[in-house]
């Protein structure tokens, strides 16, 4: 049973006095009712496939048990993802903080997710949904293959090419001798 007491006042602005009116009392019949709660427990399953896959998920990423055999990783293990320069464009790598001798990525879960949230995912997107692992020729870093090409972006033309513009002879012109001028300086303060 809920009990609620509501108190009436009324206060006269013009000398500040306050003056009782009454009260109003509720009664709210709260019986206790069994209602059987149930949890539900994620619906994500270990994928068991042998393929090394990963899906990008809006805000993770999802591994197959190839791709975790393969990454060598388990639960609490940090995943990396770096990219890497190959020819013009980009392409997605990963591995294990470990094997990128870094403290970041995130840690893999007893599901084999991994959390992959905002602009890095994004960034991901861009090259697919579904990727395969494919050996670098660094150990235990692997290309990830996306299931769409990631959209080249163009160099202005206002952009220059530096070194060309620069006159990279021009310091063969300067002779000075560095360690005669070093020799003369005095380091004494």
């Amino acid at each position: 049973m809920k009990l609620d007491i509501l108190f009436h006042y009324e206060v006269d602005e013009n000398t500040g006095e306050i003056k009782f009116i009454g009260k109003e009392e509720i009664t709210v019949d709260t019986k206790k009712t069994t209602t059987k709660s149930t949890t539900s427990k994620s619906s994500s399953k270990v994928d068991s496939n042998p393929e090394p896959l990963i899906t990008l998920d809006p805000n993770k990423l999802i591994l197959t048990q190839g791709a975790v055999d393969l990454l060598n990783i388990c639960p609490d293990c940090r995943v990396d993802i770096k990219y890497k320069k190959q020819g013009k464009t980009t392409v997605p790598i990963i591995g294990t903080d470990a094997v990128f001798g870094t403290k970041s990525g995130n840690k893999l879960t007893k599901t084999n997710t991994v959390s992959y949230r905002g602009a890095a995912n994004e960034k991901l997107s861009s090259y697919g949904t579904v990727f395969k692992l494919e050996p670098t020729e660094d150990a235990g870093i692997f290309y990830l293959k996306g299931d769409k090409e990631p959209e080249e972006t163009k160099v202005p033309d206002e952009i220059i090419n530096i070194e060309s513009e620069l006159d990279i002879n021009m310091l063969d012109d300067i002779n000075i001798d560095l360690d005669e001028e070093l020799n003369t300086f005095d380091f004494k303060l």
